[in-house]
């Protein structure tokens, strides 16, 4: 295209008046189109992507990484230990001593020979 061609466009589109809600319709097309785009992504994708976007935003040294993946490691272990039976954790996450009894009466058993008998 060259410039004659251009400038010939150019006066063409400026005596074209565009609709009142055109920017409106054009905004909502924008939006269902992305909307389709991330749809077509899995939720994993999606979130890692913005967990990325965050992070990157938010400018970190890396000693400030280090001392926040340590933090989170020391919350992890000290979920475990409190949550281990019988090591003076909360009283939910300990066993009991003794079993309870139970409600119902015992079950007569009887042994039982599987073996041919004799002749």
């Amino acid at each position: 295209m060259n410039e004659e061609q251009l400038q010939t466009l150019l006066r063409s589109r400026a005596k074209v008046e565009v609709p009142e809600d055109y920017s409106q319709k054009l905004l909502q097309a924008l939006h269902e189109r992305q909307r389709a785009v991330l749809l077509q992504r899995s939720l994993w994708r999606i979130a890692g992507e913005r967990l990325g976007t965050f992070l990157s935003e938010h400018s970190l040294s890396t000693p400030a990484y280090a001392l926040g993946l340590a933090a989170a490691f020391a919350l992890g272990l000290a979920a475990i230990f409190l949550v281990k039976p019988g090591s003076g954790g909360p009283a939910m996450a300990r066993q009991p001593a003794t079993a309870p009894p139970s409600l119902s009466p015992p079950v007569e058993t009887q042994q039982v020979n599987f073996e041919a008998p004799a002749k």
